[in-house]
């Protein structure tokens, strides 16, 4: 009758390997050990049995036989894997490179199927067969070492491996017939502390004798089929269900520090990404802070036509020069060359000088992001397609023309100011512009004194008139200072917007790319904690 509680157990392990499996997929660990242990769930019960050279695995496995089927000897002597299975008739065959199936009519063979492995330290080729074939298909291992030498530091080794593979192991220390018999519990007991300190656990130690066994003296080996019988009997159904567990549990945390790793490579690139945003952000600081004196020299042209016209105006607007007032004209002439003189190419030439310094402060910023790169390496995209993100910014770099920016830069300037007073530079040309707003605020105040004429009949006007032509020097060169500085401020603002744009879509892609692949990662490595406490639980639940 099918035990009910087994068959739910049976039934989660079946599902839980299933969801490993799926899971392990995207991790890039080898999964063949894991399929093969689903397959091994509907097989027979795998008892391997391992250990060094001449420690007496042939030997062992003749006596529990209880007939001269393996060859033994103190050289090595299993050159390959020896897979004994029932069979009614005894004969054998070669499998494949390495493994020999034996068939033996032996009633144990009925309910377990035994390995005999090379020395794990004789035949290097086939140690690493065991470790990647038969160790995670075990179900109990019988771990034999040699009561002459017993755990030696390489059987350490090696049952740490069995223990990271989650498997039942069972140590037996044969040849004790090679010792007093206060010797051999010595040697017992010391394997079994050995043991017990590598694999975190008490396992069960038999001291047995083959030789001894084979001449009918018992020799400790009835004890062991006891054993192993008892295991049969009563554990089989619940050690086969956890053994491909082990396995599960030991390739989830290889998937766990593999994507460990992955993760660790994706965050240094993910901080290259965000040194690139901070470098943006640092370099949008110091273009604004260092423009400010690009302005500052249009306000110092502007400031020298507001004292060449403070002493025009005090020269000028007096009763010793009534008769050059009168003259509308000459004044307008007089403000022109005395005033205005070559201010508005100064302005033109300082606000091409403060565009083409825009266009230069892109170049540096793709010349930093080169240093930066070059320093924390290329960040190429998690699948290593496409070209590092240094080889993209080396481009650019090569590509960019601050002279065609600065053209670029004129047109922003032309639209920022096509609201103001100074809309004719867009239509007429910087130069050109900037003359006929300086021209109009000559034709401005030479208005103001046209009228000076009526001084001669009373002389309180002219004081006023010279006030009111201050007031509109003030203010006229007030409005064009303003205007000039806001619309190159808002030039600044579009070309850090432009430049910010072409700079983030060199490493956007890349860095969104590599975001999802971290989440990705990162959600993969959660759930393969997940299902390793599952199957923890579960095996320990097979356990008790």
């Amino acid at each position: 009758m099918i035990d009910p509680e087994l068959q739910r157990l049976a039934g989660e392990v079946r599902g839980l390997l299933v969801e490993g499996l799926e899971a392990l997929a995207g991790c890039g660990v080898e999964t063949a050990p894991l399929r093969q242990a689903v397959q091994d769930l509907e097989g027979p019960f795998l008892l391997v049995v391992a250990g060094e050279f001449n420690s007496g695995k042939s030997s062992l496995l003749n006596a529990l036989l209880g007939r001269e089927l393996l060859r033994e000897g103190v050289t090595p002597t299993t050159d390959r894997i020896q897979w004994i299975a029932y069979g009614e008739e005894p004969g054998s065959r070669v499998l494949e490179p390495g493994l020999v199936v034996l068939h033996l009519p032996h009633p144990l063979l009925r309910d377990v199927h035994l390995v005999d492995t090379p020395g794990t330290n004789a035949v290097l080729e086939h140690h690493q067969v065991l470790t990647e074939r038969f160790l995670p298909r075990a179900d109990l291992i019988l771990f034999t070492t040699s009561a002459d030498r017993p755990f030696t530091a390489s059987e350490r080794d090696f049952l740490e491996l069995i223990k990271g593979w989650g498997k039942k192991v069972v140590l037996v220390v044969n040849k004790l017939d090679l010792l007093e018999s206060d010797e051999a519990k010595e040697v017992v007991s010391y394997v079994r502390e050995q043991a017990s300190r590598t694999l975190g656990l008490e396992p069960p130690v038999f001291g047995v004798s083959a030789r001894q066994a084979r001449a009918g003296a018992g020799g400790g080996v009835p004890e062991l089929e006891a054993y192993i019988e008892r295991v049969l009997r009563e554990e089989a159904a619940r050690i086969k269900l956890g053994s491909p567990l082990g396995v599960l549990e030991r390739l989830l945390e290889r998937g766990e520090e593999q994507l460990a790793g992955e993760l660790e490579r994706l965050a240094a690139d993910l901080d290259t990404c965000t040194r690139l945003e901070a470098l943006l952000e640092r370099h949008r600081r110091r273009v604004r802070e260092e423009f400010r004196g690009q302005v500052a020299q249009v306000s110092t042209v502007i400031g020298g036509v507001r004292r060449r016209a403070e002493r025009w105006l005090d020269e000028t607007l007096r009763l010793g020069r009534i008769l050059d007032l009168i003259n509308a004209s000459k004044i307008q002439k007089s403000f022109e060359a005395e005033v205005v003189g070559e201010a508005h190419r100064e302005l033109e030439r300082q606000i091409q000088e403060s565009l083409a310094w825009m266009a230069r402060a892109e170049r540096d910023l793709l010349a930093s992001a080169l240093d930066l790169l070059s320093t924390r390496g290329a960040a190429r995209s998690y699948e290593d397609e496409g070209p590092a993100l240094s080889e993209q910014v080396t481009r650019a770099l090569e590509a960019y023309d601050p002279e065609a920016e600065a053209r670029d830069l004129q047109g922003l300037l032309s639209r920022a100011l096509q609201h103001t007073a100074l809309a004719e530079l867009g239509a007429v040309g910087l130069g050109a512009g900037l003359a006929l707003a300086l021209h109009g605020l000559a034709a401005d105040v030479t208005g103001v004194t046209a009228g000076l004429v009526a001084a001669v009949l009373g002389l309180s006007i002219l004081p006023r008139r010279k006030r009111a032509a201050q007031r509109r020097v003030e203010e006229g060169l007030d409005r064009l200072e303003r205007e000039l500085s806001e619309g190159l401020e808002a030039t600044l603002e579009g070309e850090l917007e432009r430049s910010a744009e072409r700079f983030r879509a060199l490493f956007r892609d890349r860095c969104e790319e590599l975001n999802e692949r971290s989440a990705e990662l990162q959600a993969l490595r959660e759930r393969l904690q997940e299902l390793r406490r599952s199957a923890g639980a579960l095996r320990e639940e097979l356990a008790s």
